[in-house]
């Protein structure tokens, strides 16, 4: 099968290099390692075409089984609620996407029932962080938190994105899915669903996107990925499984694997279809794929100033780190590289974006506000119908140029 690389073919000009800061960092990213992989039972390995590792674990033998001190009696494998959903035809009709398949299916193998994917955790990965923290930690130098807003010249991280502040159980998207040109392999673009509580020190997030980070992933492609944070991206938060908090329940969704197909400039759009969803007050944050239920964080791992009851912002959008090669601006693309003013087929959108309410019932994300960090770097434009996208965007461009120096 054709892999479809969006407006760029991978950038490959990057050599693998170790950046960890000291002997002692180094002795901690090895203790974790042995933590992290402690009474794994691996079932199955498979190896992809590219050299990619991904280990099969016994589901009860996972990370975030063990590290979130969860009984095999307690494990949930679905959600106890269901938002209330609308009943026509046409809504039917614009929820349908035509989703890209998980890349390491190719291999022709799978997991089995009873066992989750899970991409072997190694120091050649660690290794690209100068400390463990870093690796946790969302990305390179300072974030400006989206919902924080968004002034900050330092801020290493850009955005542009829609939100809106309203008490939820969850958040909703359909994504295109692009692979977009990235400079650095320490650079990310990526596109995503941001659910948030919290202000300061007590900021909390639950997010779920695609993602083209090739520190984190090992290559060049857009990876569908997970990320939480409870404590305003210090340490204590973390990708996908790898900081043990995620609870995984499925056996085929590969959190952090790449995609067979991504949109084609003035071609196919391949989509993704992503909720968060807090089951009632008192349940835990859960991520549905499609029509999967995946797994989720305990509610335990947040506090009662965040995400331990409810949300109390939303928010949609596209983001980039920015590390200032040669003192310019990165060449990184969000979104397929595109401006949003090019439209469909060009350019990056989310659509049919919703919410659940705290009655839990969906709603149209109406209300929302765009905001940019620099709109001569990246823009969004946003978009309330009537029609079968509700409520979208269109959203990238290209970095630097001769207004974004």
């Amino acid at each position: 099968m054709q892999i479809e690389y969006g407006n760029t073919q991978p950038n490959d000009s990057a050599i693998r290099v170790d950046r960890v800061k000291s002997p002692e960092e180094r002795a901690r990213m090895e203790k974790y390692l042995a933590e992290y992989q402690r009474e794994q039972k691996v079932v199955k390995t498979i190896v992809t075409s590219s050299g990619e590792i991904i280990d099969c674990i016994d589901l009860y033998s996972q990370p975030g089984i063990r590290m979130n001190k969860i009984g095999r009696d307690e494990i949930q494998f679905a959600p106890k609620t269901w938002p209330s959903i609308e009943k026509d035809t046409s809504y039917s009709k614009s929820m349908t996407v035509k989703a890209p398949d998980m890349l390491y299916l190719l291999t022709g193998d799978s997991c089995p029932k009873g066992a989750i994917p899970i991409r072997r955790l190694t120091m050649s990965t660690l290794s690209q962080f100068e400390t463990l923290d870093d690796f946790f930690r969302k990305g390179h130098g300072y974030i400006q938190p989206p919902c924080g807003g968004d002034d900050g010249e330092a801020a290493a991280h850009e955005y542009a994105h829609a939100s809106r502040r309203i008490g939820n159980w969850g958040a909703e998207s359909i994504f295109n899915v692009w692979s977009p040109y990235v400079e650095k392999s320490d650079e990310f673009s990526l596109s995503q669903i941001w659910v948030v509580r919290g202000s300061g020190a007590d900021r909390e997030t639950v997010e779920a996107g695609w993602q083209v980070y090739k520190d984190l992933y090992g290559d060049w492609r857009a990876h569908l990925f997970i990320y939480f944070t409870p404590d305003n991206y210090g340490s204590g938060g973390g990708y996908n499984l790898t900081s043990g908090a995620f609870v995984q329940v499925n056996n085929t969704v590969y959190i952090g694997g790449g995609f067979t197909n991504y949109s084609s400039l003035g071609g196919q759009q391949w989509e993704m279809k992503l909720l968060l969803y807090k089951d009632g007050t008192n349940g835990s944050w859960w991520l549905r794929y499609g029509d999967t239920w995946v797994g989720y964080w305990p509610r335990s791992r947040f506090d009662a100033n965040g995400l331990r009851d409810q949300g109390d912002r939303i928010d949609f959008g596209g983001e980039i780190v920015n590390t200032r090669t040669d003192n310019r601006h990165t060449r990184t693309d969000m979104g397929s590289g595109h401006w949003p003013y090019e439209g469909y087929s060009w350019c990056a959108y989310q659509r049919n974006l919703k919410y659940v309410d705290v009655s839990n019932f969906y709603q149209n994300a109406t209300g929302l506000s765009p905001s940019v960090t620099n709109n001569m770097c990246y823009d969004i434009n946003l978009f309330e119908t009537n029609g079968s996208w509700n409520v979208y965007f269109y959203f990238g461009g290209s970095g630097f140029n001769s207004s974004c120096p």
